[in-house]
């Protein structure tokens, strides 16, 4: 079965919202409510949206190229950007105490998705099939 595309596309996809929301939260251009920050430390939407281009934003753009490049802890920066988006969801609501119907279950099922395509993923040396030992010969595929 193949994980590494939809899992890549997933994350992909949650990165480049993230980062477009948080940019657009900085910028001013989106109409967020005022009293949604009455329960958190926050007084404006500086810092939230900083978090969200970081944390989600570049914390999926990382773990998709970290599975791209086939890097060697691959499989676990997928699993935890994943548990990573869960806990945002679950930070949200607690701060927030406000639910909307549709982006909480919707974002919460992304991240549960992406932590358990990434835990399909291979644990050897990243998601490549061979494993590479530094400073030792390998002989070339087919020989």
């Amino acid at each position: 079965m193949k994980i590494k595309a939809p899992l890549v596309a997933l994350q992909l996809l949650v990165g480049c919202f993230a980062v477009a929301g948080g940019w657009f939260m900085l910028a001013g251009a989106m109409e967020l409510q005022q009293d949604w920050l009455q329960h958190t430390p926050f007084t404006n939407w500086t810092v939230p949206g900083i978090a969200l281009l970081l944390l989600p934003g570049a914390g999926e753009l990382l773990a998709a190229t970290a599975v791209l490049v086939r890097w060697r802890y691959a499989r676990a920066v997928a699993i935890f950007s994943g548990l990573g988006l869960v806990a945002w969801i679950l930070v949200q609501l607690v701060w927030m105490q406000v639910f909307h119907p549709v982006m909480h279950p919707l974002v919460g099922a992304i991240g549960i998705i992406i932590s358990v395509l990434a835990f399909m993923l291979p644990r050897e040396a990243g998601v490549g099939s061979r494993r590479y030992t530094p400073g030792r010969v390998h002989p070339e595929p087919g020989s």
